[in-house]
């Protein structure tokens, strides 16, 4: 038994084993990791750094992550009408085929009216048509409109009626052949 006066040795700590050849050159900093962890710390920042770096770019030229950023930072109101082109407006057999469709989101109406027309280069409007959809909530509603096409180069113009949203579209005629020479 030992005195209470005396000391005590402590069986948990023990003296720090002997410097070895292999480690007397190491030097330890202020939290005591050494040279070599200090270079893998920064090693691995600087991967980091360019996996971002690289990463970014590739992300960002994904449309879908485009739109998830773009939802994330725009404010979109609640009620609200999306209205497109479900295909690139056509010609055919003398008419303009123009395929289009309405989505309405928030507190529905009882119908959508679609004013579509076509004008010439000039702002003429050789063709227009209004068209009455019946919309239902967060779901596509589409239609197709035939309009006589009088000029090949004409714009679609396509408008929601009491709302602000437009569309354009521009048929162009198709290039002239190069003229050639003639030799006399």
């Amino acid at each position: 038994m030992t005195s209470l006066l005396g000391k005590v040795p402590d069986p948990v700590r023990s003296p720090p084993p002997p410097r070895t050849p292999h480690r007397a050159g190491r030097r330890r900093g202020p939290d005591g990791a050494g040279r070599r962890s200090a270079r893998r710390r920064g090693a691995a920042v600087l991967a980091a750094v360019l996996a971002v770096l690289v990463a970014a770019p590739l992300l960002w030229a994904q449309p879908a992550v485009r739109l998830a950023l773009r939802q994330t930072f725009t404010r979109i109101p609640a009620d609200y009408d999306e209205l497109y082109f479900t295909q690139l407006p056509t010609t055919a057999g003398g008419q303009a085929v123009i395929p289009l469709s309405v989505v309405q989101h928030g507190t529905p109406t009882a119908t959508l009216q679609l004013r579509v027309s076509l004008t010439t280069p000039g702002g003429t409007v050789t063709g227009s048509s209004t068209v009455t959809l019946v919309p239902k909530p967060d779901t596509a509603v589409g239609t197709t409109v035939r309009l006589p096409l009088t000029e090949p180069d004409a714009e679609v113009q396509v408008a929601l009626v009491g709302h602000d949203q437009a569309l354009h579209y521009r048929f162009q005629a198709a290039a002239s052949p190069d003229p050639k020479a003639t030799t006399p």
